[in-house]
């Protein structure tokens, strides 16, 4: 019983064996063996490939993409506050409230909603927001 006593008023006065605060290894030689140098001295080519072919964009016809149906989706992660200034808003701070909401809701009526959009449906976004229902601009739209 005594030596549990003794090492626990013994614990107060350890510390860690490295410093979280300062770097022990600043300035010192760099920890190297002979085969690393001998791969560094090694001769080496520079692998540089050129496209002999003109190159060209690659993108669907109509701009779209598809993709299955955005459950979750949020109208303001999309859109943002539209003011054109980069600053915090009250927007901002409502958002940190609204999404939590939005979230559980659609996670309780997510039976409904699999229902009016069931998860098989080809929905296709082209980067520009619609109005929807209750006001919300969203991207995405049935096919």
């Amino acid at each position: 019983m005594h030596g549990v006593a003794a090492m626990i008023a013994l614990i107060p006065g350890c510390h860690l064996a490295v410093h979280p605060f300062t770097d022990e290894f600043a300035g010192r030689p760099a920890v190297t063996t002979a085969s690393v140098e001998g791969v560094r001295a090694a001769a080496k080519s520079d692998l540089v490939l050129t496209r002999t072919s003109p190159s060209r964009e690659i993108a669907p016809e109509d701009g779209t993409v598809s993709h299955g149906p955005l459950y979750f989706e949020d109208p303001y992660e999309e859109s943002g506050s539209e003011d054109g200034h980069f600053a915090w808003t009250a927007e901002d701070y409502w958002q940190w409230v609204y999404w939590r909401g939005r979230f559980l809701l659609n996670a309780v009526a997510f039976p409904v909603s699999a229902v009016v959009t069931p998860p098989w449906t080809v929905m296709v976004s082209d980067g520009n927001l619609n109005d929807r229902a209750w006001g919300e601009k969203l991207d995405a739209g049935r096919r």
